[in-house]
């Protein structure tokens, strides 16, 4: 869906359910947005994937005791708004779920990560190393909402 005529913000909505298997059209969603964007193909696979690990992320802390299956209310969905703005691109994310702390959150060093032998815990690194800004805000009126952008 598109915003009036009148706006110079292209704008389209998702709304998913919060599985895993929903990633992939969730990626999607993102790349047509760069290419509208005329992102180039690096930019456009670091907002690829800190999209991807922040609703990864969701899905995964948020909705771990939910079956969104066994729902068809609007409280367990994944809602992204994907906006194309003359110098920006931007896609927030938006959930229902519990929320956490974004700023006292520890970004572990790849260095570190990699010396500790982890299989997990760069989805904060990658995040907020592959934007321009990341933006959250706990428990909004339409509930937690991360707001990711890549600057054109």
């Amino acid at each position: 869906m598109n915003s009036p005529a009148h706006s110079t913000e292209d704008i389209s909505i998702l709304h998913v359910p919060p599985l895993f298997s929903q990633l992939r059209t969730i990626r999607q969603a993102v790349r047509d947005l760069c290419s509208r964007a005329r992102m180039s193909e690096f930019e456009a696979a670091q907002l690829e994937m800190a999209v991807d690990e922040a609703c990864a992320n969701v899905i995964e802390h948020s909705y771990a005791d939910i079956d969104p299956r066994a729902t068809t209310d609007q409280v367990h969905v994944l809602r992204l708004k994907l906006i194309h703005a003359p110098d920006s691109v931007r896609v927030e994310i938006t959930d229902r779920g519990e929320g956490f702390d974004f700023e006292s959150t520890e970004l572990l060093d790849p260095k570190d990560y990699l010396e500790a032998g982890r299989e997990r815990g760069l989805g904060m690194y990658i995040i907020n190393r592959f934007v321009d800004s990341a933006r959250y805000e706990r428990g909004g009126p339409e509930g937690n909402c991360l707001t990711l952008t890549k600057l054109l």
